[in-house]
């Protein structure tokens, strides 16, 4: 189980080291990110999790998400769906992690307009 996780970091590392290399602006972001999630006291796997699904979505379009139109965002989320997700908390990190960067960088129109997702019953 270590080495899986060992592998799952550095991937996370990479991907994201990537993308502060190739695409302008998201290491600012990313570093704004990173210190709101310690100021908030979130975990490192949140941490983790959100950085590795904003760092997809800059490389795809080459740009930071917050530059993104919201027909931008819905395909590529529709194109995660269509592609069968790995996970339902794959879709779902994605989406916090465009919530978390938009009102960090105080964009909540284009938070608001995100999917909702449903809260599974069997953990109410």
């Amino acid at each position: 189980m270590e080495n899986k996780n060992i592998t799952r970091n550095a991937d996370v590392v990479t991907l994201v080291s990537r993308a502060c290399a190739e695409v302008h602006g998201f290491e600012e972001h990313y570093l704004r990110l990173e210190r709101r999630m310690l100021t908030q006291r979130r975990s490192e796997s949140t941490k983790k999790n959100y950085a590795r699904h904003l760092a997809q979505i800059a490389l795809h379009f080459n740009c930071v998400p917050t530059l993104l139109e919201v027909d931008q965002i819905e395909d590529y989320l529709a194109g995660i769906i269509k592609k069968g997700a790995p996970s339902d908390s794959y879709f779902r990190h994605t989406v916090y992690g465009l919530r978390f960067l938009f009102r960090l960088e105080g964009l909540n129109d284009k938070r608001i307009e995100l999917p909702s997702i449903k809260r599974d019953k069997s953990f109410q």
